[in-house]
C-alpha cells in the first residue's frame, strides 16, 4: 500500500467566525469526496514548545497525491473562496507519512497526537544526536510514528520543510511523554539545535 499522508493546519487564527463557517459547511464534504478522513478538528490541544496553538486540525489521505487533488478540486476552492482575504490565517501543508508504519495498539477511547511542525534547524549535528534518542523515547511510549520527514507541501502560511506526527495511545501517555526520562535525554541533546512548534491535540472518538 502507499504511504498515507496528512493535511494539517496550525496557527489557526479565526478573524470572521461566520465566514469560517460558511467554509467548514462546505469544506467537510470536499475533502470527505477527495477520500479524506479527520482525525482530529477542533479538540482539546497542549502546546508544549513554540506558539500557542487553540485549534489543530489533521486529516488522513490515502496518499499524497490524493491530498493535493483534493486541495485544488473546484469544490474544495470554493470552500476555500469563503476564508480568503484575511477572514482566516492559518498555516497549511500536506505531508507524506511514513511508508509501513507500525500496527496501532489496542486503544480504550481516542488517541491523541503529538505534532512538531514549524521546525527550523539551527545545528545538523545535534538534531541527529536528538532524532537517535527520540526514536526509543517513542517506542518506550507505546506510540507509533506516522510521518518522520516526508516529502511536505506547504498550502497556506509558514513555508514548512520538516513534520514529525506521533500516535500516542491516549492523551495522558501524550501529555506525559513530553518530561518523560527517555524524552528529557533527546531534548538535552537537542540543546537549541532546533527551533520548532510542538503540540499535543486529542483525536475525534
Amino acid at each position: 500500500p502507499m504511504a498515507k499522508a496528512y493535511w494539517m493546519s496550525l496557527r489557526i487564527q479565526i478573524h470572521d467566525a461566520d465566514k469560517m463557517k460558511a467554509y467548514a459547511e462546505k469544506a467537510g464534504p470536499a475533502i470527505a469526496a477527495g477520500g479524506g478522513k479527520f482525525l482530529a478538528r477542533g479538540g482539546k490541544v497542549k502546546s508544549l514548545e513554540g506558539y500557542d496553538q487553540g485549534r489543530v486540525v489533521i486529516i488522513e489521505f490515502p496518499d499524497f497525491d490524493t491530498a493535493l487533488k483534493t486541495y485544488h478540486s473546484p469544490a474544495y476552492e470554493d470552500a476555500h473562496s469563503h476564508i480568503l482575504n484575511g477572514a482566516v490565517e492559518r498555516d497549511t501543508f500536506i505531508v507524506e507519512g511514513i511508508e509501513d508504519p507500525a500496527p496501532r495498539g489496542e486503544t480504550a477511547g481516542p488517541v491523541a497526537y503529538w505534532i512538531g511542525a514549524h521546525m527550523t534547524v539551527h545545528d545538523a549535528d545535534k538534531m541527529a544526536a536528538y532524532v537517535a534518542k527520540a526514536t526509543p523515547a517513542i517506542q518506550a511510549a507505546g506510540a507509533r510514528g506516522l510521518v518522520r520527514g516526508g516529502r511536505v507541501q506547504t498550502m497556506e502560511g509558514f513555508p514548512q520543510t520538516r513534520i514529525a506526527l506521533i500516535e500516542h495511545l491516549n492523551w495522558d501517555v501524550a501529555a506525559a511523554y513530553y518530561d518523560s526520562p527517555l524524552y528529557v535525554e533527546a531534548r538535552k541533546a537537542l540543546d537549541g539545535g532546533c527551533t520548532r512548534d510542538i503540540c499535543i491535540t486529542e483525536a475525534l472518538a
